[in-house]
């Protein structure tokens, strides 16, 4: 059994108000998340820790020896933090997940521009789908995540910055072969390998297998076909196959400007939606405030340099009506 630092805050919390709407209150999270954190920390130590009744609730004998030991455990983290504080450290370490979208698009600068003005800053970017992002900032193994949001919703323990949504759009080799048709949908790219460079959310999953076309004699082509995590190495797949790969105008903006990619068409539906993800009752320092600030300015240019790229790249959306 690992208990941690935040599932004992909860349990002090609720020791000393003595009801679970304070005890959510003094912790800023709301009392539905607070009770799941009770009762994952019940299940863990294999006890009922607090008697709930109407005046609130109550600890149990178990219960009371935990709050006794957890005292202890706080008291030394609160202490090592403020020992921490108090001196000059020669490095600041920063650990910030992203999703692939974010990885290849703003968290570059925003990262570079940090570690310009702050020369003792480390920063090291773990990039991974938004599931696993978020079991590792639970772990407290990150220090906050930007990748996509549309699965966070119901989450409250999470503190969530939601950035514009970004279209996307099919992209292909120059000549491939429906690269002459006016209007491509997601229909028309079964035919041909698809290439993902994130794994498809609900959101964006459903209409797209809505949209399979009905099956053919014989097995059907696995969707997607290729998954790479990396727009270089799935630039080189596209520009040496006929494989088709949903991927945002900023991701390939310099294979568009020379040509050797082509946008091919889109859906309403095609979009990422990614944000800023923090735990809510985690304590920001100063380089991850920055680092969001940061990725929030590369946010704003991202979007006046895609408009630019659709500008020249995507045809109007009523002549693609035509075929």
């Amino acid at each position: 059994m690992t208990l941690e630092l935040r599932q004992l805050r909860y349990l002090l919390a609720l020791a000393e108000q003595g009801s679970l709407g304070r005890a959510a209150a003094a912790l800023a999270m709301t009392q539905p998340a607070l009770t799941r954190g009770l009762q994952q920390l019940e299940r863990e130590v294999g006890a009922v820790l607090f008697e709930r009744s109407k005046k609130g609730v109550a600890a149990t004998d178990e219960g009371r020896v935990l709050v006794a030991r957890a005292r202890e455990v706080v008291a030394i983290a609160d202490a090592l933090d403020r020992d921490l504080l108090r001196k000059e450290p020669s490095h600041v370490h920063v650990t910030l997940g992203a999703g692939p979208y974010p990885a290849e698009t703003i968290v570059p600068g925003a990262v570079a521009r940090c570690v310009a003005r702050n020369p003792m800053t480390h920063v090291r970017v773990v990039i991974r789908e938004w599931d696993e992002l978020l079991r590792m900032l639970r772990k407290r193994e990150i220090a906050f995540f930007v990748a996509e949001t549309s699965t966070l919703d119901n989450e409250a323990d999470l503190a969530i910055e939601r950035c514009p949504s970004h279209p996307v759009y099919f992209v292909a080799r120059r000549g491939h072969p429906l690269a002459r048709r006016r209007a491509v949908r997601a229909a028309d790219t079964y035919a041909y390998p698809m290439l993902a460079l994130t794994r498809s959310p609900p959101r964006v999953l459903g209409p797209m297998l809505a949209a399979r076309p009905a099956a053919a004699a014989g097995p059907s082509r696995p969707v997607p076909a290729i998954e790479l995590a990396s727009v270089a190495a799935a630039q080189r797949v596209l520009v040496a196959s006929d494989a088709i790969a949903p991927l945002t105008l900023s991701c390939v903006g310099d294979a568009l400007e020379r040509g050797i990619l082509t946008v091919l068409g889109g859906e309403p539906w095609l979009h990422v939606n990614y944000g800023i993800v923090a735990l809510n009752d985690q304590r920001m320092g100063a380089m991850p405030a920055l680092l969001q600030q940061e990725l929030q300015a590369e946010e704003a240019a991202l979007a006046t340099a895609e408009a630019a790229l659709a500008a020249r790249h995507v045809r109007p959306r009523r002549e693609n009506a035509r075929r």
